[in-house]
């Protein structure tokens, strides 16, 4: 496939572990526009972008006006037909954009490939995701994997999404009816929901090509050490899932009409 891909690399104060995330975006076998998006750091990141030259674009604001905002902002600037959302700590194969491509199609809302997880410490495999979900790398229709994508969570940094469905997707304040929230949760899990609203069917590459980099400095790590952080992390997915289920259940009463 041809089609235009953009990669943004949202960031924040992680000059130290950016350079891996960007060099491996500009590694791609498949050409892609590198988009880094800056909002409020205050170390030593836009000397680090500088290095780059005009490998990259760079969108800096002083202010920090919160993850989704900055996502948001980078995928408007964004000139591909399809978009790889990728954390500033965390890094993709040198195929992961070819490979997640391999399995698009009109008729396919997005691709995703399996995961691991290093911890940042000693650079071990601690785990891998997604693997197990599909049988093999391919189009499948959405309910095949529905349980395990609306019961877990496809992180953005192992997908590969149409723009527009991204856009759409990246919402700045909260759901209709939500009465729990955290910090960046929300659009990262509805990304793949919508579009699996949109589209009948999911692209999956069966290998582990998203690196997950573990440490401290992780939100969701720093969740998960936390009791009353990681139950707010869970009530706040669990908004995201009853609204596609909501959603789901609309769009079934509007087919019958």
């Amino acid at each position: 496939m041809s089609e235009t891909v953009s990669i943004v690399i949202p960031t924040f104060n992680r000059a130290d572990m950016l350079p891996k995330a960007i060099d491996s975006a500009l590694a791609q076998t498949h050409p892609c526009e590198i988009i880094i998006v800056d909002h409020g750091s205050t170390d030593r990141t836009p000397e680090v972008v500088a290095a780059y030259e005009d490998k990259v674009t760079y969108v800096r604001r002083k202010r920090d006006f919160g993850p989704h905002f900055c996502w948001l902002e980078g995928v408007l600037h964004a000139n591909g037909t399809y978009v790889h959302l990728q954390y500033d700590d965390d890094w993709i194969a040198n195929n992961f954009i070819e490979k997640c491509l391999s399995v698009m199609a009109e008729d396919v809302g997005f691709a995703f490939s399996g995961a691991e997880v290093i911890d940042d410490s000693n650079g071990s495999q601690v785990m891998t995701q997604f693997l197990e979900w599909l049988p093999s790398t391919g189009i499948f229709e959405n309910h095949l994997a529905e349980d395990k994508i609306v019961g877990s969570l496809i992180s953005p940094g192992a997908a590969l999404f149409r723009k527009q469905v991204l856009i759409d997707a990246l919402y700045q304040g909260g759901l209709p009816l939500q009465a729990s929230d955290y910090h960046g949760v929300g659009p990262d899990i509805f990304a793949s929901l919508l579009s699996m609203l949109r589209y009948p069917k999911l692209g999956f590459v069966k290998e582990p090509l998203a690196s997950f980099r573990s440490h401290d400095g992780s939100i969701t790590i720093d969740a998960l050490k936390d009791a009353q952080k990681k139950q707010d992390l869970t009530a706040a997915y669990n908004e995201v899932r009853a609204y596609y289920i909501e959603l789901k259940a609309m769009q079934m009463v509007r087919a019958t009409q």
